[in-house]
């Protein structure tokens, strides 16, 4: 398969990623209304164990995989990045299995004795299988993201996504007249059904691929440049894997944390509980989904720009290193900046809009900033694991993490701050984090941003698109409606932002070209008009 150009790679995974996710969230409206609240509920008992489970199972080895592929297939040594890949996968299997069947004969006591409803026997028993199917698919992944090919992945995740989504509403109809319970059960077992139907696309990509080796291409499969033993080379994969796997423990670990301390400090700020656990809801249910959504975008860049920056490393090529991150920084600025502002500026008219709380607004307007924070946080952590110090971006999320608490117990008990604290407090962990991840990478990298280019132009367009939506909201608001004017007012942002980058040539052909289906067509078009520059 050919290699791509590591953008046009995210972009790829950002387009599954969104349509995985919309398909995700739709699909929740009829499975609600066909279980109801007890079915659903079941529904949902069985996955924090099967996600902490997969966790464990996976522990950061499908990256691992990603980094040593780029590194080997940059030596020209594509038989070295095959056998990663085949010894990664026996590993991946033999963890998976163990998780499967852990899981499997643990659900009786984890349905009594730690969910505490026998009923969820069922679903946990369902989804056991999922484990073992969906480690095995992310070591292809790791082998495919390695080459620098994300179709494979990006075309997985929908068909995983769709049969998925398809075998959950199936399983809970046909199982609903046997009982919740049952019908839970059923739509467990989707899982399983759609992490089957992704293996096997994957299975069938990597065959092609295999069988497509002739000629020149398999004397070059066949070359080795040297040979690891078997335990050196699980070993590297182990020492890569370990700190992304404990980086990976990092984030929920804040959560609970987070959990565990805002409530009862905003109950020190002289809010009764069942106010302070509203004002929580709000902080993280509420707001805190809002700004997750925009990171699809940087995850995406984070995991195309790993083998592009390992395979440069590799090669000691020290400029397409500095390509590659400085052009991953400078989409992260250019997609991100403007979300991020047009979170701030409509805070409360898009709460009203989605949840039809406008007070979800007040934390979500101070954590509008940190939607860039964790954006540019994913992109240097990305660029980090790329050098290959895998375990700097956990140091510093840490650090971040510990900021947090320290913010979050003095900001959230002021009254005059409350759930503003605590917000900013989120806000203040990730600008730490990003922060010494910044710095590891000028140092390790040697690398230096483009300011006018990466940071100037983006922050210009965004301050004219706020400027235009300020005004668009205030008049259409007030003739057309609220929510309406909401609207209205992020897509005329979307509108003058666009067009402020065109005319600050912010925007190259190439990367409008990297666009499915209309880039070139586009591309050819802006150029014809003398708006874009190559």
């Amino acid at each position: 398969m050919p290699k791509q150009h590591f953008l046009r790679g995210a972009m790829v995974l950002t387009l599954a990623g969104l349509t995985s996710k919309v398909i995700g969230a739709l699909y929740r409206i009829p499975l609600a209304r066909l279980m109801g609240g007890e079915g659903m509920g079941l529904y949902q008992m069985a996955y924090p164990v099967y996600t902490m489970l997969l966790a464990l199972s996976t522990a950061g080895i499908p990256v691992a995989i990603s980094i040593l592929v780029a590194e080997h297939e940059a030596r020209g040594d594509a038989a070295g990045a095959r056998r990663v890949f085949r010894v990664a996968l026996g590993m991946l299997a033999v963890t998976g299995a163990l998780s499967s069947f852990l899981l499997f004969r643990g659900a009786f006591f984890l349905a009594q004795e730690v969910l505490h409803e026998p009923r969820s026997f069922y679903p946990v028993v369902a989804l056991s299988p999922a484990v073992f199917l969906v480690a095995v698919m992310s070591a292809f992944r790791g082998y495919f993201q390695g080459q620098q090919v994300m179709a494979p992945t990006a075309v997985s995740q929908v068909v995983e996504q769709v049969v998925r989504v398809s075998a959950v509403l199936a399983g809970a109809f046909l199982l609903l007249p046997y009982g919740e319970e049952f019908a839970a059960a059923g739509a467990t077992f989707g899982a399983v059904a759609g992490s089957a139907a992704g293996l096997v696309l994957l299975l069938f990509l990597y065959a092609r691929e295999q069988w497509g080796l002739r000629g020149g291409n398999r004397q070059r499969a066949r070359r080795r440049v040297h040979t690891e033993p078997t335990g050196k080379l699980m070993w590297r994969i182990a020492v890569i894997a370990l700190p992304l796997s404990l980086g990976g423990l990092v984030m929920p670990v804040m959560q609970m944390i987070d959990a565990a301390m805002v409530p009862i400090r905003l109950q020190a700020a002289g809010f009764s509980p069942d106010k302070a656990l509203d004002l929580f809801g709000q902080l993280t249910g509420f707001a805190g989904t809002l700004i997750n959504l925009p990171t699809i975008i940087t995850v995406s860049l984070a995991v195309s720009l790993v083998p592009a920056v390992a395979e440069a490393r590799a090669g000691q090529d020290l400029e397409a290193m500095h390509h590659c991150i400085g052009e991953a920084l400078r989409m992260t600025f250019m997609l991100v900046l403007p979300a991020a502002a047009g979170l701030w500026l409509l805070a409360a008219p898009i709460s009203l809009l989605l949840y039809d709380l406008p007070e979800v607004g007040i934390p979500l307007r101070v954590l509008a900033p940190g939607v860039l924070l964790v954006g540019l946080y994913q992109t240097t952590s990305g660029a980090l694991q790329g050098l290959g110090k895998t375990y700097l971006p956990v140091r510093h999320l840490l650090a971040g993490a510990m900021v947090k608490v320290l913010m979050n117990y003095y900001l959230t008990a002021m009254p005059a701050l409350a759930v503003k604290g605590a917000a900013a407090a989120t806000v203040g962990g990730f600008l730490v984090a990003f922060v010494l991840n910044y710095i590891s990478v000028v140092r390790f990298a040697r690398f230096r941003l483009r300011v006018a280019d990466s940071l100037l132009k983006p922050a210009i367009a965004a301050t004219i698109m706020t400027l235009a939506v300020d005004q668009v909201y205030g008049y259409s608001a007030a003739v057309i409606g609220f929510k309406a004017g909401t609207v209205a007012a992020v897509l005329a942002g979307a509108g003058v932002y666009l067009v402020g980058l065109l005319v600050l040539g912010a925007v190259r052909e190439l990367e409008i070209a990297m666009l499915p289906l209309v880039g070139p067509p586009l591309a050819g078009y802006l150029r014809k008009l003398g708006v874009v520059r190559r």
